[in-house]
């Protein structure tokens, strides 16, 4: 096959595809942008005074590390999209983590107001709810 015709099945391929998600018209595409909403977190956070996170998550399963921050966060974050107030506290020893989350409309003093759970094999066994309301089920 010349370069032309695999070209043009490759255009008519996109094309079709296109087609097809466009047929569901901007609802398909919204709800792909609430679902990567939900499924990350990813963003920059800056805050006035200084604050000390050194921390990596573990798939989700377990983490190593602590920090603390309350600042703000520009990105995907929180099951949302933009600028907006951020509080994180964790500490991660492998078999039991603890983290807090304030995304937005939240107040530290009030506990009930920020996401928080445990994971690791100790954080299972001893909480068992350990996932944050806006994360994917």
């Amino acid at each position: 096959m010349d370069a032309r015709r695999v070209l043009r099945r490759m255009s008519v391929g996109l094309a079709l595809g296109a087609a097809l998600a466009c047929s569901q018209g901007c609802t398909y595409l919204k709800s792909r942008g609430d679902d990567a909403k939900q499924m990350m977190d990813l963003g920059v956070t800056w805050t006035k005074k200084p604050h000390f996170s050194v921390y990596a998550c573990l798939l989700g399963l377990s983490s190593l590390g602590a920090g603390h921050v309350d600042g703000q966060f520009a990105g995907v974050g929180g099951g949302q999209f933009g600028q907006m107030h951020f509080y994180n506290k964790n500490l991660g020893v492998l078999l039991w983590t603890y983290e807090e989350l304030g995304w937005d409309n939240f107040d530290v003093t009030k506990p009930e107001t920020l996401e928080r759970w445990h994971t690791g094999p100790i954080g299972w066994i001893v909480y068992p709810q350990r996932r944050p309301s806006y994360a994917p089920a």
